[in-house]
């Protein structure tokens, strides 16, 4: 198995915070972005995907599975793995420490990578390394995910709406007050985090003074977590319960495989259950339970022991 030190994992090997702030792609890039989320958005239209997007992913691509991780680092929102044996399937890794709003923006900037970067990604079959590719390219991911989970045509017919039912609003410029209420809605109805709505006006030109809104973004974040109208959407989005992914579940599986083949002592997998935050005892009744044949392929396994190693390289 490969060696990864501590520093390499925290330094290569996850997506760290996304940079919401693609103002440095040029116009050619934008269009092509544009043009990828038009012809991906087919079957929706302008209509919002948000946690739907789990199972759209799945339905584009079938060798495509999610699974959910308790990193203990809030740096790492997810990671896109593909198995050593080259095999054609990959796995788009969540942190199920993260809510679910990040969870679902995490999905679509994974999967622009698996679309756009496969072949770069293939030449590291074991991980997805992301500084083997430009900084702009994450911020290709980023927007491609921005725009997939808000058009540009979606967030147009979103500011004609609102100038039709906000008296006073249609014949004259809207404000900071009228941007910051917009954007609260639109988090909620498109399911894309606060501070991506903001800079998705800016993009479209719709604000001009993207500094006002992020020194202000705790104010208008604490408006949307206080209005009580908002209340239920808001904790649903922003508790870490992703009802799509059943947290752990590969992992689980896989253990008694790992188990079986000989990659691992019983008490490393019971070690690695502590690390990891699992339930010993589940583990411990799918040692009895489980038989190889319920178990996924060879491809899995390597799952299983690459995040068994991740952790092992924190202790």
């Amino acid at each position: 198995m490969i060696s990864v030190n501590n520093q390499e994992l925290f330094e290569q090997y996850y997506q760290k915070e996304y940079d919401f702030n693609t103002n440095s792609l040029s116009e050619d890039e934008v269009d092509s972005i544009k043009a990828l989320v038009k012809e991906k958005r087919v079957a929706y239209a302008l209509a919002p995907i948000g946690e739907k997007i789990f199972g759209w992913i799945t339905e584009q691509d079938t060798s495509i599975h999610f699974e959910a991780v308790d990193f203990e680092s809030d740096k790492i929102d997810g990671l896109l793995y593909i198995p050593q044996s080259g095999c054609d399937k990959a796995y788009i890794v969540l942190n199920s420490k993260k809510p679910l709003i990040n969870q679902i923006f995490t999905a679509a900037h994974e999967y622009y990578h698996y679309v756009k970067d496969y072949s770069d990604i293939k030449k590291e079959p074991y991980i997805c390394n992301f500084t083997a590719l430009s900084s702009i390219n994450e911020k290709r991911a980023s927007r491609f995910a921005a725009e997939f989970l808000l058009p540009e045509e979606a967030l147009r017919t979103e500011i004609k709406f609102l100038r039709k039912r906000m008296p006073g609003k249609k014949n004259r410029e809207m404000i900071f007050e009228d941007y910051a209420v917009l954007s609260i809605f639109l988090t909620l109805k498109y399911q894309l985090p606060l501070k991506a709505v903001i800079y998705r006006l800016y993009e479209e030109h719709y604000i001009d003074k993207i500094d006002e809104y992020i020194q202000n973004y705790q104010f208008i974040k604490g408006v949307l977590q206080e209005v009580k109208v908002f209340q239920e959407q808001v904790q649903y989005l922003y508790t870490c319960k992703n009802p799509y992914i059943e947290n752990n579940s590969l992992i689980y599986r896989q253990m008694k495989l790992v188990y079986d083949n000989g990659y691992a002592s019983r008490d490393e997998l019971i070690k690695d259950a502590e690390i990891l935050g699992l339930d010993k005892t589940l583990v411990e009744d799918f040692f009895d339970d489980i038989s190889e044949e319920d178990v996924g392929e060879d491809d899995d396994i390597e799952l299983t022991q690459y995040i068994s190693e991740l952790w092992r390289a924190d202790v």
